[in-house]
């Protein structure tokens, strides 16, 4: 069980990277992984973060309905959905050591990755989306932080602003319902770590009004390189844990 303490971190935990998330742009299941797995356990961190992630960008999708492209959305969820599951079978049949090696290796890959990635203008047609919705797919169902992948791809096909905003935010409701309902099969997804799920991402519900606040407020700089130092730093304790048992 959990206790207060246990709680009022996780609370904490979920309201500011949930702020840095919409500070950065990027990486807020990733943070919030990194800063839950001490208390969760690292394996049961992906299955709860999914559930709090659900939550998280169901408010987001709600908020930017009316601007969601629907069909970008249905060329991603066609050829994702199917990878999604594979991830999350390959992901179950890892064990503590190997999630956690599996992640910190992730991590690392992450940074150079995002920063490669932002460099350069991508434009592809609205079709190609089903071949990046391959890696995607697979990455979500074993992590976080396929939607860096993902960004440069959709601005390739010309979404932006509330487009880019919404899409992503319904893209990313459809794969953690789906990461969701396929851990509550499996004995890792117990009732109380799904009811914490849903305690977590009720609490980043207030950070992403908080951290429009702060963005308007700090230099954008700023916040990528804290968001890099974060990522990390989640990534040298993932591979400690994995390479020292």
């Amino acid at each position: 069980m959990l206790d207060l303490y246990s709680l009022g971190y996780l609370a904490i935990a979920a309201l500011v990277t949930a702020a840095l998330h919409s500070i950065g742009g990027f990486a807020g299941g990733l943070m919030l992984a990194i800063v839950a797995a001490p208390v969760i356990g690292i394996k049961a961190t992906v299955p709860v973060i999914a559930i709090a992630m659900m939550v998280s960008h169901a408010s987001r999708a709600w908020l930017f309905r009316n601007s969601v492209d629907w069909a970008a959305f249905g060329y991603l969820a066609a050829a994702a959905v199917p990878f999604i599951l594979l991830g999350v079978f390959f992901y179950l049949n890892l064990d503590d050591r190997g999630v956690a090696v599996f992640l910190g290796v992730f991590l690392v890959i992450t940074l150079p990755l995002r920063r490669l990635l932002a460099k350069h203008k991508i434009l592809v047609p609205r079709k190609a989306l089903m071949l990046v919705a391959i890696p995607y797919g697979f990455i979500s169902g074993t992590s976080f932080g396929a939607g860096l992948l993902l960004g440069p791809f959709l601005l390739g096909v010309g979404l932006a602003g509330e487009a880019l905003l919404a899409t992503t935010a319904v893209m990313g409701v459809t794969l953690n319902i789906v990461k969701t309902a396929v851990f509550g099969f499996s004995p890792l997804l117990t009732r109380e770590l799904a009811l914490a799920g849903i305690f977590i991402g009720l609490f980043t519900i207030p950070g992403h009004r908080l951290g429009r606040w702060v963005v308007r407020r700090t230099p954008v700089r700023v916040h990528t390189v804290f968001l890099e130092v974060v990522i990390l730093l989640g990534a040298l304790y993932f591979l400690y844990k994995g390479l020292t048992g």
